[in-house]
């Protein structure tokens, strides 16, 4: 199996993992501070059990080579979660994943402001396009009643919270993340102890975190970590809106929630802006790797003395 072969299969299969994510917090009849907590805790162990397998029983060693990069990514990821769970809860999920899903962009402008990286045209109508899309998608919240204005507020802050995220781990590129996952979740279920409310949960919601946090986010966090080694960001952008697709399907299909034309056209806009995107910079891409392949190498140093 090829290298591109291996990142296209693990990051796909992270994110079927992760699409069932919106449906079981639904779900799960807690409020969102609880169910982060019960969403973090397991999560983190998995992780954490998953790391030290793959580090030969010494995951220390993973952890100090965080730094300050790691811990900022930890506490960053850390309200992505609080604000994804609540964003799910207060409004509906189409509305959330489709807004979630433009975190990418997000990135690429906050790239272009802290690590001055050249922002180009086709990003710039990429970024104004999704904003329209977000725009239809919040006023269909306002207008119809199906969504929530403020729980739109919050997925557009996961959004931004996860490109803060996607920032810093492409500045300590060389760095794997997934130990700042682990910390991620022992922050948010540390802040989140003193609302942890077991005994408001009932035996179905015990059976809906097991599967939440005990199988799909953390092998899903695991395989989404490790699949873009493998693959380039385009692509793996391009998959990643396989779950904003596959999300909104599953909690309609169970919980019959449609949430409403407005949604459904600003989220095709949003999707069909960062479909073409990605899929014109996964071509530009492999253009470039074309021209390298063919260009003749370099001429050796002449030998001493000549």
């Amino acid at each position: 199996m090829t290298d591109q072969a291996k990142g296209l299969l693990l990051t796909t299969l992270g994110v079927v993992f992760i699409s069932p994510d919106s449906l079981f917090i639904r779900l799960i009849d807690a409020p969102p501070l609880t169910t982060t907590f019960w969403r973090a805790l397991p999560a983190g162990v998995m992780i954490f059990l998953f790391l030290t397998v793959t580090s030969r029983g010494n995951p220390l060693p993973a952890f100090r080579a965080l730094g300050r990069p790691g811990i900022a990514y930890a506490v960053i990821f850390s309200f992505a979660s609080l604000l994804f769970v609540t964003a799910v809860s207060l409004t509906a999920v189409a509305n959330a994943v489709f807004i979630l899903s433009t975190a990418p962009v997000y990135a690429a402008v906050i790239s272009r402001i802290f690590l001055r990286e050249p922002i180009r045209l086709r990003t710039v109508v990429t970024v104004v396009l999704c904003m329209v899309g977000v725009g239809i998608i919040v006023s269909g919240s306002v207008h119809s009643g199906v969504g929530n204005p403020l729980g739109d507020l919050c997925a557009v802050g996961t959004a931004l919270c996860l490109a803060i995220a996607f920032t810093i781990a492409r500045h300590a590129r060389k760095t794997s993340m997934v130990p700042a996952v682990v910390l991620s979740y022992a922050l948010t279920t540390l802040v989140l102890l003193p609302f942890a409310r077991p005994a408001t949960l009932g035996p179905s919601d015990w059976i809906f975190i097991a599967a939440l946090s005990g199988v799909c986010v953390p092998i899903a966090t695991s395989l989404i970590s490790t699949g873009p080694r493998y693959i380039t960001p385009a692509e793996v952008s391009t998959l990643l809106l396989l779950e904003a697709v596959l999300a909104p399907l599953l909690v309609w299909m169970f919980l019959g929630e449609n949430p409403g034309p407005r949604a459904l056209g600003g989220g095709a806009l949003v999707l069909t802006v960062l479909l073409v995107a990605n899929l014109l910079a996964i071509r530009e891409a492999r253009r470039r790797m074309v021209l390298d392949r063919t260009m003749p190498a370099p001429a050796p140093p002449p030998a001493d003395g000549t």
